[in-house]
């Protein structure tokens, strides 16, 4: 989510854990990813088939290996908000697999990364770090703005809660209005971080062979190049994030109680549907 590669190689399927049709998500995954690198590289018509193609059998993989992951845990999940034991200690349970699988995603489209890269150019390596500049310090530019930015994040948080619940009471926009003062998204922490990141690019990587390999294990373990308080910050902001998830659904109503099992009963039949596709 805060990684540059990972967002932009992933970012199609990824959006599967808040697409409102999945089915959408996969259908359309390999063209969205092209032309999220292509902002970034300037990309050729060449390497936007070999990405297209990669990417269109890394999903086909994850519809066979993974999707059955999915689909018995949205079952268990309905099943367990119908019988009212999806109580704090389940919710953060089921929390933390999709933090799990956010990692899993990211491996499945390993090989298809590093072949793009390698496929990179030294013009194309310049234009990513340009691009990238660019985009942080947009980010910078974005953070700067408090209430603006948060304005956007209380319309992201209630976005997804009523993707699931439906409208949401008082009291639960309560507790995305005190979440949101008290544990903030580390925005302008996140793109200091990325400065950092591209600093090391563009200081340390003198060669094209250099600037591949910093990329490739830019994707492969981000973490290892984030600074240590941007870590840290980031830890704490995913702890916070899995409060505020249990404090809501520990407030349901019986018709969002409802609404969620439709929802999620809805989203199982989607991903059902993909599978059976093959």
């Amino acid at each position: 989510m805060n990684r540059f590669l990972f967002v932009v190689l992933c970012a199609g399927a990824l959006t599967l854990t808040g697409c409102n049709h999945f089915g959408i998500a996969f259908k359309w995954a390999d063209t969205y990813i092209a032309s999220k690198v292509d902002d970034y590289f300037d990309i050729s018509s060449s390497q936007s088939r070999d990405l297209k193609d990669g990417v269109q059998k890394d999903l086909g993989e994850l519809k066979a290996e993974v999707l059955p992951q999915w689909i018995a845990r949205l079952k268990g999940l309905q099943q367990e908000v119908q019988k009212g034991t999806l109580d704090s200690s389940r919710t953060g349970f089921y929390f933390d697999l999709f933090l799990k699988d956010v990692e899993q995603i990211n491996a499945r489209f390993s090989d298809t990364a590093g072949k793009f890269i390698a496929s990179t150019q030294p013009k194309q390596l310049a234009t990513f770090a340009r691009e990238f500049e660019k985009k942080t310090q947009a980010d910078l530019d974005k953070f700067h703005q408090t209430s603006k930015y948060r304005k956007e994040m209380r319309n992201k948080y209630t976005e997804y809660f009523e993707m699931f619940l439906g409208s949401l009471t008082s009291e639960q926009e309560k507790m995305i209005n005190t979440h949101l003062d008290s544990s903030p998204f580390p925005g302008e922490l996140k793109a200091r971080n990325k400065a950092h990141i591209l600093s090391r690019y563009q200081e340390q990587m003198t060669t094209p062979e250099a600037k591949r390999e910093f990329l490739k294990t830019y994707y492969n373990n981000p973490a290892a190049m984030d600074l240590a308080e941007y870590q840290t910050a980031f830890r704490e902001y995913k702890h916070q994030l899995q409060k505020l998830v249990i404090e809501v659904l520990g407030s349901m109503n019986l018709k969002q109680k409802k609404n969620l099992i439709e929802n999620l009963n809805e989203k199982t039949a989607q991903l059902e549907k993909i599978a059976k596709a093959g």
